[in-house]
């Protein structure tokens, strides 16, 4: 039987918060995901104490950089006597494994 979906679409949150509120979720959500990727990087690390950490360093960085602009930006809304409508929806899509960069392919005529 083949599955015919190609999408599952999971509404993460979609809520009305005060700005305190959305700040305390908002760290939650985005801490799990910088632990999540601490966590890889460190089985990584297991594996091969010289391999690259830039790319995990990198999105770790990026999500505390984001973290703090929308910090900001709540902090602001709080000031400014606003509530928050928060909306996080996860969109799950399959696709096609990529072709292994050290695959060799060879046309051949038959």
């Amino acid at each position: 039987m083949q599955n015919k979906r190609i999408a599952e679409i999971i509404d993460l949150v979609n809520e009305k918060l005060s700005p305190k509120e959305a700040i305390e979720l908002l760290d939650a959500l985005v801490g799990e995901r910088i632990q999540w990727h601490n966590i890889h990087m460190l089985r990584q690390w297991e594996g091969n104490h010289q391999f690259d950490a830039r790319p995990f360093d990198q999105k770790i960085n990026e999500l505390r950089a984001q973290k703090k602009s929308v910090r900001a930006f709540l902090a602001a809304a709080r000031e400014q006597g606003l509530n928050v409508e928060l909306v996080a929806r996860i969109e799950v899509r399959l696709a096609r494994k990529p072709i292994p960069q050290d695959f060799i392919f060879e046309l051949t005529s038959n």
